[in-house]
Parts: structure tokens; sequence; C-alpha cells
């Protein structure tokens, strides 16, 4: 019979069964009775994202995120436009939403799709339950916002949207405070459920839900300093309403540039898609 050192030096190359001289880097073997205080944990981690290009001032690089939102960090600004589909003017039922999120340059950060019923479209209008789920330019999911219904002409229902970041962590949420003067909203951290910026809309909106103009601003602070803005205006050189962020303190976060692109999306929805 094999002694156990000569057990314990056997490894298998392709197909053949060799001995090799110990490796000193392998865990002793004990004969005698041992007590296990602990479980061996997986070694084996989440595999990393696909290298993602990008396009700057200098000239294009690439670079591999940490998370899906990692192409948002020094981004002075990004813009979203919505794509049309005929269908959307061939039929009394408007079809999923689609939108492009570019940065200031127009190179294409993300691709969101809505995805919903059509009963829900036709029913709820605006309004609607959906999920956008939003695509890199790797194909690879970044974010899912995740809207609840929530009828825009009822001011006493608080309309609210959850970021989710893969593969299903909650990154926050932007929920609505109820008021019939001035549109307020609050962006809370996923972690904590605590606020860390308030939204506010025009002053002059009168009846706030449903009496914005075309061309809106909102503004996004925190402790009194402001650090980003959307507005939703008309874009001369595309022939089409965009909704634009403008982020004013360069120190904000990937995480917190991605909030405010999910509160740009739930403004969208809530006061410029009128189609029923």
């Amino acid at each position: 019979m094999l002694q156990n050192d000569a057990v314990r030096t056997l490894q298998y190359d392709s197909e053949i069964r060799v001995a090799q001289s110990p490796n000193p880097t392998e865990p002793r073997v004990y004969d005698s009775q041992i007590s296990i205080t602990s479980q061996p944990r997986p070694t084996t981690t989440e595999p990393a994202r696909i290298p993602l290009p990008i396009s700057t001032v200098a000239g294009s690089r690439t670079f591999i995120p940490l998370a899906g939102y990692d192409c948002l960090a020094d981004l002075p600004s990004v813009h979203i436009e919505q794509t049309f589909e005929l269908n959307d003017s061939l039929t009394a039922v408007s079809s999923e939403n689609r939108y492009v999120v570019r940065s200031p340059l127009g190179d294409a950060i993300f691709a969101a799709s809505e995805s919903s019923t059509e009963g829900n479209r036709m029913i709820w209008g605006a309004g609607r339950p959906f999920q956008m789920h939003l695509l890199d330019k790797t194909h690879q999911e970044a974010l899912v916002f995740r809207k609840k219904l929530a009828m825009g002409a009822f001011c006493c229902q608080p309309k609210s949207l959850e970021i989710w970041i893969p593969p299903g962590n909650v990154l926050g949420r932007v929920v609505q405070s109820p008021t019939f003067t001035q549109p307020e909203f609050y962006i809370e951290d996923g972690a904590t459920n605590q606020p860390v910026f308030c939204i506010e809309g025009p002053s002059n909106s009168g009846f706030c839900c449903f009496c914005l103009p075309k061309e809106s601003f909102f503004k996004i602070h925190s402790g009194g300093d402001l650090r980003a803005s959307i507005d939703h205006k008309w874009l001369a050189s595309k022939s089409q309403y965009t909704t634009n962020i403008y982020f004013s303190d360069v120190k904000l976060t990937a995480k917190e540039r991605a909030l405010i692109l999910g509160a740009a999306f739930l403004l969208e929805y809530m006061y410029f898609q009128k189609r029923f």
C-alpha cells in the first residue's frame, strides 16, 4: 500500500498520473484527529465587466468599470433623447419607449428600453408601471429603473422610481413630495434610505401635476448648494425635445450621477409623456 506522502504527491497531468515533488505551498495533511472550527469559503468572485470604450476630447480609450454606471464619472452633462417609432403615429396605443443617453460629445453611453404591457400603456398612459433597462456599449445591463403605478392626475399619490444595479441591488430611489405649488422630489440612498438630494421644479408651475410647460428647469441641491440641474428643452439641431442633466458639482460620484439619471427619467414620464 502506498504511504501517505506518496498519495499526497499524486497529481494529474492531462490524462497521465505522475508523481511529483511535494509543493511547499500545499496544505498539510494531518494524520491525527482535528476539529474544524470554520467552514471553507469560496474564493471565486463575480467576473469583471467587459472593458468599455469611451470617447474623450483627447481621443478614445478603454477602461474596465467596477459597476455599470462608472462611465458617468467625470462627465459634465448627459442628454436623453427619445427615439420614435412609426407605430406610435399609426396606432392609438403607444409602444414601449426607447431612449439613448449621450455624452456632451454626442457619444452614446446607454441604450434605454422600456418593458411594460400593452394594457398598462393603453389604460394608464404615462402613469403606467414599467421597467427601464439601460445597456452600455458592450450590451451589458448597467442599470434598471422600476416605476410602480401612479397616476399623474392625482398629486396626493406620491410617484417614485427605484434605481437597481445588477445582479439585483437597490442603488437608490426617487420619491415625490406631494405639493400643489411647486414640484419637489427627494433622491434617497438605497443603503441608508436617507435623502441625499432635493429636486425643485419651476415655482410658477401652478397645479404641479400636469401644468408644467414643455421647456422646464429643475434644480438639484444638497445642503443649500446646487449640485446638478435637469432641463427639458427643444433641440433645434435634431427637431425634438431632449432631457438634459448638467452636473454642477465635479465631486459628484458615479453612483450619485446614476441616481440623478434615474430622477430625470421619472420627470420625463411624469411631465413630458402625455400620450395615452
